[in-house]
């Protein structure tokens, strides 16, 4: 068995390289070939039967989902990210809900599901997950002004979902009533905004002092889990605050050209000869983690793949809820390119970018663990509507790949 273990965790790092080299020759997202070969590795000749692995996901969902977003912070212009803030907003709140509501009634139609319970499996379903999203964009379109938007669209996005799938369950329980909804998301998005800046604004003075300790990355990212950790336990959105977080630090000499020079000045005396700048090294290994990471987590989703079976309304469930994501998305950036002026080009990009990963994934798992019986297969709908919309996704890139390079700044 450990023999065993080794030649996959070696193999996986390896499939994590093919798969960066996959992406250069076909511009084809490499999530795509990772999951095949992790539904081969898991379904298909069960090297590891996917049962012993899925009571492993929310663990490691949550270490991959802090180790991606933080890369994502790290990669952002905080000029670019502003200006794009307004419409991530505009566009989270409509995607999800459309997408919610229309993969609600997929559920009616196909499974006859209603009430609380159903509700919150299509919240499960409705949205993008930022661990998809944030290295497919740095790898299909790194220079495109949509990637502010639709890097922080997605890390909303996973922890809107997170909210509401809770807030149905407690109310599914009587523990809570729908209109304390609105203030608990504000609330939790609230306290993951406070956490990233007075956190990231601390460890920005301490890493002008510390940057030639060594082990000073390790220490980051241990701080990177700390804050993800609190900010949760204070029922704050860590999906936000570690996105953030990695925003503040990536945008630090920024960040202070905000003052006046005399206020500048005093603020320089009391840091270190490093001052604000990000060091390379901090950086570049966080991208080694964050590749082993990303091998990792997409070749698992692969391996806990489940096949619906024969199951007709199960198939006829997946079918909709596909189709109602798809026409959710497109609704949705249609509305947003409408409102907020977002070219053709550039919304064909943000139509594509409809994948669903992580969070869906868990949160079926939970919703299946919490239901008394269990729901109609949860989680094999969510699996499969994982892998769909990412063959989705991937083949719409590669449609649009000859246009990507042609995507310009928006005019504000």
């Amino acid at each position: 068995m450990a023999s065993t273990l080794l030649i996959l965790l070696g193999g996986i790092i390896g499939v994590g390289f093919l798969s960066n080299l996959f992406f250069q020759k076909t511009r084809l997202p490499g999530v795509l070939l990772m999951i095949t070969i992790g539904i081969f590795l898991g379904p298909v000749a069960r090297v590891i039967p996917p049962e012993t692995l899925r009571p492993f996901m929310p663990a490691f969902g949550a270490v991959a989902l802090t180790i991606i977003l933080f890369e994502g912070g790290l990669d952002l212009n905080l000029r670019h990210t502003i200006r794009q803030a307004g419409r991530a907003v505009f566009l989270t709140a409509i995607s999800f809900v459309t997408a919610m509501f229309l993969v609600y009634y997929a559920l009616v139609l196909g499974l006859n599901a209603g009430g609380p319970t159903a509700l919150a499996i299509a919240a499960a379903l409705a949205c993008t997950s930022a661990p998809i999203v944030i290295p497919v964009l740095a790898r299909a379109a790194p220079q495109s002004p949509m990637r502010p938007l639709l890097v922080v669209e997605s890390a909303l996005s996973d922890a809107l979902a997170v909210m509401v799938v809770l807030a149905f369950m407690g109310y599914e329980h009587g523990d809570i009533s729908g209109s304390l909804l609105a203030g608990q998301l504000g609330k939790s998005l609230l306290i993951g905004l406070g956490g990233a800046v007075i956190g990231g604004l601390v460890w920005l003075w301490l890493l002008s002092h510390l940057y030639r300790q060594r082990f000073f990355y390790l220490m980051t990212l241990g701080v990177v889990f700390l804050l993800m950790g609190v900010v949760e336990s204070f029922h704050g959105s860590g999906a936000l605050a570690v996105l953030l977080f990695g925003i503040v630090l990536a945008n630090g000499e920024a960040l202070l050209g905000i003052f006046r020079p005399k206020i500048r000045l005093e603020i320089s005396k009391h840091l270190g000869e490093a001052g604000l700048g990000l060091s390379p090294r901090l950086s570049e290994s966080h991208a080694e983690v964050s590749f082993m990471t990303r091998s990792f987590f997409f070749v698992y989703l692969g391996m806990i793949f489940q096949w619906p079976g024969s199951d007709f309304r199960l198939w006829l469930t997946i079918l909709l809820a596909i189709i109602a994501i798809i026409a959710g998305r497109e609704i949705s950036v249609q509305l947003t390119g409408w409102v907020t002026r977002v070219s053709a080009p550039n919304r064909m990009l943000l139509s594509a970018m409809l994948p669903r990963g992580l969070a869906t994934a868990v949160l079926a798992a939970l919703l299946v663990s919490d239901s008394t019986p269990p729901g109609p297969a949860w989680e094999t709908l969510a699996t499969f509507v994982v892998v769909a919309s990412n063959v989705w996704m991937s083949a719409r890139l590669l449609k649009i790949r000859s246009s990507l390079p042609e995507m310009q700044e928006e005019k504000t």
